[in-house]
Order: C-alpha cells, then structure tokens, then sequence
C-alpha cells in the first residue's frame, strides 16, 4: 500500500513539474531584487562611499609624522684657519687641536599637526555625506528600474500566453468542424475541397501556435535570467490579463512630486553647487597648528652608538602656521567658471527630465483611458463575433453558407478575442508607466 501511495506521489509530482511551477508576479518581484547583479554592485558602491567619509573625517583629525635620515659628506676641505692654528699653537705655548671634520650627520623629527581651519576639508566631508544620499536615492531608483522590467516581461509573457490560448479556442472550434466537414464529406453533402482547405487552414494555424511556444519559453528564460534562476526551468504565470482582474480606479499624482529620478537630480545639483565652493575656496587662509621634536648629532665616524657620553642635540617647536594664496594665475576662476557651467547643465537636464515626466504621465493616462474604452468595446465585438461564427457555422452544415464564410466567421472571432488580450495589455503597461512616474512601483520594492 505504501508503495502504490509512493508511485502516485511521484506522478503528482511529475505532472506538476510537467505544467511548470507556479509563479507569482510578487514571487518574480522578489526574487529579481535579490539575485539582481546591478543590486549587488549598488551595495558595494555604498561600502566604499562610507569609506570616502571615513576618509574625509579622518583627515580632520590629528596627524603624527616620524621622519629621519643620516647623511654622509664626502671631499670634506681642511679648514686653512685650523692648519695655521695647529701650526701656531706650540710656538706660543698653547697646544692647540685642530677640529675634526664632519663625516656623519644623524637627525630625526617627530610631528604633530592639527588642522584649525581648512575649509576645503569641510567642505569635502559635506560632499562625502551628499554623494551618500545620492547613492541612497540611486538604488532606490535602480530597484523602481528592476520592478518595471520585471513587471513588464512578466505581462508580455502572460499577454503572449493569453493570446495562445485565443489560437488554441480556434483550433478546437476548427477540428470540430472539420470532423463535421469530414462527415459531410463521407455522406457526400460536402465538397472534398472544402475538407482540404480546412486541413491548410489547420496546419496553418498549428504553425502560429508552435511558433508563439518558442517565443514564450524565450521571454520566460529571459525573465528566469532577470530572477537569477537557470534559464529552461519550466514555470508556470498565475496572473492572467483578464477583464476580472481589472485595476478599475484612476491613477492619478504629482509625477514631479514622486519621482526619484528628479528628486536625485536635484541632489546633484546641490554637489555641483558643493563642488564650487570647494574650488572657490582654495585662495581661502589655511590655519594649521603644529608640534615637533626633533634631534641630531654630527660625528667624524659613524660610532653614535659606541660614545653614549656625546649626547644628541634636542629641538622642540610648538606653533601655528597661516598660508594664504595669493596669485595663482587666475587657475581658480577658470575652475569656478566651469564648475558654473557644469551646475548649469545639470539644471538643464533636470528641466529635461520635468518636461519628459510630464509627457510620460499625460500619454500613458491617455493610453489608460482609451485602453478602458477599447476594453469594453472589443468585448462586445467578441461576443458578436462568436454569435456570428456559431452561426456560420450551422448555415454551412446546412449548406446555406460556403467554407470561406466559416473560416472567415473563425478568423474574425479569432480577431476580435485578440483585440480584446491587447487592449487588456495596453491597459496593464499604462498604468505601469504611470505607477512608475508616480513612485508606486517603489513601494513593491520595501
């Protein structure tokens, strides 16, 4: 008994493998986010922003320095003075030694500095947390990037999918006629023509259907990349483009209000108004306060360490050091001049992208409007077209209509279905659009 329970359990599960696994379009959502390699790279560029602030506070701080060095002089000259006071010395009684040359020089320093005011430091660690906001803002909008696409690949598939469904409904209605027409055929009422043009018509549409297959499992294994998963798997889509499903409400907002493009744009040009006060500031005094202790000592041989009793010679000094520039060619101008102009074009293209936000919200909620309308008008002409197809249909088997007449009844309710999946589809991409100039998307990504 457990055996024959266990074998019909491995054939659920083949026949569940065999449909594909279901998927959601949250599921897709998730899962696009997470194994997304762009979003791996935004958390590294965020690891070394923190770094660069790190970086920049550091530098405010107390620095140390140790320095120090040995010199050897070479082709030192007697002094004359000293061979004509060694010369002199015994004639007047006096023993005189003459100095000795200085071969060695050993010195060493240790520093301390402070920075008291140095405002391109300031304003450096201003810029370092500003570029930590932009980059706060630009993931966001990388995810809103990454939940549009993934959205939309997930509807184009589900859109391809219900227009197969539109082909498989005509190929069921045609073999059924055709095994009529094939009836007909046998008890001599209808044409043996007839029956052949019903086959081409047939294999015709078979075609269509083989080939949107191979299409769906292409934009499927393209949507399996964007979630990180191995391209081939078979899923299957639980959302469907149906009039149910319907978001019936308006969409409506403030795209200059909620968008994260223009909102990081507007960050950008506060850096570039930074980034002219750093260049301004570089004919700005910089105060620096300032310790060293430092020592040498000078020998004939290098035996420092062999005469402890010859003691170094120690220096200590403590104080402030001011530097001011005061003509620099006019280089600083020349920067201020074309950092000007950067933050000019900045705002130019934050002009741009208003211009474009607008145009973007307009469209897609004329889309959206006129999408609703198609939406209600095609359905009744797919209800129409099955009346008229049905109908066709019982005028041929009673011979009052010719095949031409049916297929061209099935090719117009194949139409008009298909009429209906687009304007569904239209429907769904508008309000993506405009869920996306309105920041709605973000909100899928918390």
């Amino acid at each position: 008994m457990k055996r024959i329970l266990h074998l019909l359990a491995l054939g659920v599960a083949g026949l569940a493998t065999a449909a594909g696994a279901p998927l959601s379009l949250q599921q897709a959502l998730s899962e696009g986010l997470k194994g997304n390699l762009d979003i791996q790279r935004s958390e590294l560029g965020s690891e070394g922003i923190d770094a660069q602030i790190n970086a920049a506070f550091r530098s405010y701080m107390p620095q140390l320095t140790a320095s120090g060095s040995v010199t050897r002089l070479w082709a030192n000259e007697v002094n004359p003075m000293a061979e004509l006071g060694a010369a002199l010395g015994p004639l007047m009684g006096r023993p005189y030694e003459a100095p000795k040359p200085i071969n060695w020089n050993v010195a060493g320093e240790l520093k301390l500095t402070q920075h008291l005011y140095v405002p391109q430091v300031l304003t450096g660690i201003a810029m370092a947390k500003k570029g930590k906001e932009i980059d706060a803002i630009g993931k966001m909008e990388l995810k809103e990037g990454i939940v549009y696409g993934v959205s939309m690949q997930y509807w184009t598939i589900v859109y391809m999918e219900e227009n197969l469904d539109v082909l498989q409904k005509s190929m069921d209605n045609l073999s059924k006629a055709r095994e009529a027409i094939a009836a007909m055929v046998g008890q001599g009422i209808a044409k043996k023509s007839d029956l052949n043009t019903m086959d081409i018509n047939l294999a015709s549409l078979s075609t269509q259907i083989d080939n949107l297959k191979v299409q769906i499992q292409t934009q499927k294994d393209a949507l399996l990349q964007i979630m990180g998963r191995t391209p081939g798997e078979q899923i299957e889509l639980t959302s469907r483009l149906n009039i149910e499903a319907r978001n019936s409400g308006d969409i409506n907002g403030d795209p200059l209000q909620s968008s994260v493009t223009l909102k990081r744009m507007e960050q950008m040009v506060k850096l570039q108004e930074m980034s002219i006060d750093l260049t301004r500031q570089k004919i700005y005094p910089n105060v620096v306060a300032f310790a060293s202790y430092g020592t040498q000592a000078s020998r004939e041989k290098f035996d420092f360490f062999n005469k402890p009793q010859d003691k170094f010679a120690d220096n200590g000094t403590v104080g402030i050091a001011v530097s001011v520039p005061i003509f620099d060619g006019f280089s600083n101008s020349a920067e201020c001049t074309n950092a000007r102009i950067q933050k000019r074009q900045l705002e130019l293209d934050m002009e741009k992208q208003r211009l474009a936000l607008q145009a973007t919200y307009k469209s897609a909620k004329s889309t959206l409007a006129n999408a609703r309308i198609l939406v209600a008008r095609n359905k009744e002409n797919a209800k129409l077209a099955e009346e008229n197809y049905f109908m066709k249909e019982l005028e041929y088997k009673e011979q009052v209509a010719p095949i031409t007449d049916l297929l061209t009844a099935d090719n117009n309710m194949q139409t008009a279905r298909s009429n209906v999946v687009n304007a569904l589809y239209t429907e769904k991409t508008a309000e993506l659009a405009l869920e996306q100039v309105l920041g709605i998307l973000r909100q899928r990504t918390e």
